[in-house]
């Protein structure tokens, strides 16, 4: 079945930095991937100018850039979504999930695997009040995976630990949605200093650490599920996602700002 690919603009934001290399004007899509008979599913839910981890940062967003207005500015009924596909749990994408309480999220099961292998640094960037509350909703997935015809998910890694890519069968061909997979932050976490971290979660990033209990949480979840255990998959190297072809979508992508649908 062939679909159709809206960008969805959720606004940009900045991550200025002394101590390690700064993040400026990070643009931000989500993706709405629409069906011939109309039906529609999220790819990734955007960020919250208030959830943005660090000192010194700076966001551009308006009321009509986040993704659920973003939905109905195309005529869409964001309640009428059952599923969302999400490329990571990073905060800069999963803002937006308390949007969608209906809907089923797919995700990799080693994108949770992975959060039990985080330093505390890290947890920063995974913020759990974005998705604590809807552990219920989310659906696991193990690698490759076809959600429905013409739409697949494909495990990547790299990024964070379950990264996943969405392949989209499209009139023109195979389009893929690749989220943050040229992007690797294994570096951020050893560029600032001991120091410079305990001033940060003892001052402005106190409340982006994560509460006593949720790491417990999210594992007690895992074992129920019977898919508790170490991290099982390699990242699949950027090299090799290239090879996918030449229609390749990134969530930051500032060039999406010019595109109004694909397919």
């Amino acid at each position: 079945m062939n679909h159709i690919i809206y960008p969805l603009y959720n606004g940009s934001f900045n991550i200025l930095m002394k101590s390690a290399r700064s993040m400026e004007d990070i643009h931000c899509f989500a993706f709405l991937v629409v069906d011939e008979n109309g039906e529609a599913v999220l790819v990734d839910t955007g960020f919250d100018p208030d959830a943005i981890p660090g000192a010194n940062t700076r966001a551009d967003q308006v009321e009509d850039q986040k993704v659920k207005a973003a939905i109905e500015k195309l005529g869409f009924d964001p309640a009428g979504i059952k599923d969302v596909i999400m490329t990571h749990i990073h905060w800069d994408h999963t803002c937006g999930m308390c949007d969608f309480p209906q809907a089923r999220f797919f995700f990799q099961t080693d994108e949770f695997r992975g959060l039990l292998q985080l330093n505390p640094n890290e947890e920063t960037y995974f913020n759990p009040n974005h998705w604590f509350h809807l552990l219920p909703n989310i659906e696991l997935v193990e690698g490759d995976r076809e959600i429905k015809p013409g739409l697949k998910v494909i495990h990547s890694g790299g990024h964070t630990k379950g990264h996943q890519l969405v392949e989209v069968q499209t009139r023109k061909g195979l389009v893929h949605l690749i989220g943050d997979s040229p992007f690797n932050y294994d570096m951020l976490w050893k560029q600032i200093s001991p120091e410079g971290w305990k001033r940060f979660r003892e001052g402005i990033g106190e409340r982006f650490y994560w509460k006593e209990g949720v790491l417990d949480a999210i594992d007690n979840w895992l074992r129920k599920q019977n898919c508790a255990g170490p991290v099982q998959r390699q990242p699949v190297p950027w090299p090799e996602i290239k090879k996918l072809g030449s229609h390749l979508l990134m969530g930051h992508d500032p060039h999406l700002l010019k595109v109004k649908s694909i397919g």
